[in-house]
């Protein structure tokens, strides 16, 4: 197993995260006298964005721990992972600070040091150029956990340290010693950021409340109070507008005029889970975001009330991926479909041709009715099949969903939902439909059903073209449908322990196989007439369906298997059927002639 995990391990390599653009670590913003950048991670590594076209610009090595946390000088960016600190420049790493014994959670470079902050309340200043320690600085824990660390403008050698306890310590680096103490607001502190104005910064409480504090005088200037729950993330305005905005972990944003001390407006649902990172860019209107929803979203605040209106945004899905298919024979493009509704491809070539499949006007729906556009798509895809044979022509991409039995039909050339709604003739309205398969020319689309039924669509008109079986195809759940080439024969699979043989254009049985399990799900090999079947015993079976019999059984799974390909463009060869199987951390390749684990 060692031997062929290792020559696994020369085939597939980790490359780069598709339709993964942020996570919960808080964005850092690079700004340039050319160009303002924003880097985001993304699980191992990171990504690189410039904020005229959110274009995809570099992308980090991917390294063996997840990234906890990010920090930006100019084209300098700091990331740590675990106890290992690193510095990178444009996408490559320069060189690693080292020190810590715990995991690194604050970062903040100050001048021609970083500063950092691990588990262990240990803040270590390093020199940038030499990665040598400049100092450290020990807390205790008990009565000063830190939780935000920010530089005040101005303030010569001096770092803000703000803790769990709510209160706040003001150090001298250069002489180790602590100038002043801020007896805080007996509530923990969730971040710390400079106002424009000078010994001025804005406070974020875990309890919702913003304050806006002068240093100099140690006085409250303002405090409002925000009903969403903790502060995750504030930013002000540098183009001489009183604006502060705040994040929540309810995924709102808020604006706040400082002049006349009132909530100005509110960005509903700007993001579909916890803002975790948000700044203003430098003299401009353009606000950037990120959150726990997969999303890296600018807005904009031209309108005459102050509110905001999107204005770019590159996401990914926002809930786990069920599905995933590679579209066409080049490679360059996949479909993907998730738990959060949406339908998405993705392109290997180009971030920015990844997109969401358009449902219609959802987002108008959901304001006029007050609720959120994620309620008025349609249920998560269960099953697609896509071909790109009549791409130019019509309707290609056929989608199940969960619960219903009306199949979707979708125009991927505009990349929005199509105009026919498949449904089925001879299946009760109360069946859902399981499986799609789209023919190799594009014409049809057969559709199995939780009745056992199997009914035939063109998809050019959406006209039902028939039905397998007297009075259906099997007595269970159809689990696996399959079409030839050429449109002569089907194979359909079942809970009823049964493979079924039949022509395709008489729908007449041919032959009907036994198994010793229900079957989970199958795959055809068109090359090869090959077809691969699991079980629910966790065992694969490859079936001749020629000479409709089993000819390799894969064995030794021991959990569900979630998901099979026989194919990936640009990879296998005639006569070889390759299947890749999904389960909890393993993926297993399997062939004709050979059986690797990875």
């Amino acid at each position: 197993r060692e031997t062929a995990a290792h020559m696994a391990s020369q085939l597939f390599l980790p490359f780069r995260a598709l339709g993964f653009t942020s996570n919960h670590v808080p964005l850092a913003v690079h700004t340039t006298s050319a160009e303002i950048f924003v880097s985001t991670a993304v699980g191992r590594t990171f990504h690189v964005y410039n904020c005229s076209k959110l274009k995809l610009i570099f992308v980090g090595t991917i390294q063996q721990q997840a990234v906890l946390c990010l920090a930006s000088y100019g084209m300098q960016l700091f990331t740590s992972n675990n106890n290992k600190l690193k510095l990178w420049n444009r996408g490559k790493e320069v060189r690693e600070f080292v020190g810590h014994t715990s995991d690194i959670h604050l970062l903040l470079p100050f001048g021609a040091h970083i500063i950092s902050v691990d588990e262990s309340n240990t803040a270590k200043i390093f020199e940038i150029q030499t990665a040598e320690t400049y100092c450290d600085l020990e807390f205790d824990r008990a009565t000063f956990r830190i939780t935000a660390v920010m530089h005040p403008s101005t303030y010569l050698n001096k770092i803000l340290f703000g803790s769990h306890q709510g209160s706040m310590q003001l150090w001298n680096i250069r002489t180790n010693q602590l100038i002043y103490t801020f007896k805080g607001w007996n509530n923990p502190i969730t971040t710390i950021v400079q106002a424009p104005a000078v010994d001025v910064v804005g406070v974020g409480l875990q309890d919702g409340g913003i304050v806006v504090h002068n240093l100099l005088y140690d006085k409250v200037i303002v405090k409002f109070q925000q009903d969403w729950g903790p502060v995750t993330a504030l930013s002000f305005r540098t183009d001489n507008t009183p604006v502060m905005a705040t994040g929540s972990s309810s995924g709102h944003i808020a604006l706040w005029d400082l002049e006349h001390k009132r909530l100005v407006s509110t960005i509903y649902d700007a993001h579909y889970g916890t803002v975790c990172g948000m700044q203003f860019l430098q003299s401009q209107p353009l606000l950037i975001s990120n959150g726990t929803d997969n999303s890296l979203n600018i807005w904009i605040f031209d309108l005459p009330d102050g509110s905001g209106r999107l204005l770019r945004s590159r996401r990914g899905h926002s809930a786990p991926p069920t599905l995933c298919r590679f579209y066409g024979s080049t490679g360059h493009l996949i479909l993907t479909a998730g738990l959060d509704r949406s339908f998405r491809l993705l392109s290997t070539i180009n971030d920015q041709f990844s997109t969401e499949l358009s449902q219609g006007s959802i987002v108008k729906k959901a304001q006029a009715r007050g609720v959120r556009p994620e309620e008025l798509k349609l249920p998560p895809v269960t099953s697609f099949s896509a071909e790109d044979a009549r791409e130019n022509d019509w309707d290609n991409v056929v989608t199940c969903h969960l619960g219903q039995s009306v199949a979707r039909t979708w125009r991927l050339q505009n990349k929005c939902i199509g105009k026919h709604k498949l449904k089925p003739q001879h299946a009760p309205a109360t069946a859902a439909a399981t499986i799609a398969v789209v023919s190799h020319c594009g014409n049809f689309v057969l559709i199995g059903y939780s009745s056992g039924h199997v009914e035939t669509f063109n998809i050019q008109s959406g006209l039902h073209r028939g039905c397998f079986g007297n009075p259906k195809a099997h007595d269970g759940a159809i689990r696996g449908v399959v079409i030839d080439a050429v449109n002569q024969d089907v194979v359909t699979g079942a809970a009823d322990k049964t493979l079924k043989f039949w022509r395709f254009r008489s729908k007449e049985c041919l032959a009907s196989v036994a198994v010793d399990e229900a079957v989970c799900q199958m795959v055809y090999h068109r090359e090869s007439s090959m077809l691969a079947v699991a079980l629910d015993d966790f065992t694969i079976h490859v079936v001749d369906t020629v000479t409709k019999r089993t000819v390799r059984t894969f064995i030794g799974h021991s959990n569900r298997i979630l998901d099979m390909v026989t194919r990936l463009p640009q990879l296998t060869c005639d006569f070889s059927l390759v299947v890749y199987i999904f389960r909890p951390s393993v993926l297993t390749l399997g062939g004709l002639f050979r059986h690797l684990w990875i």
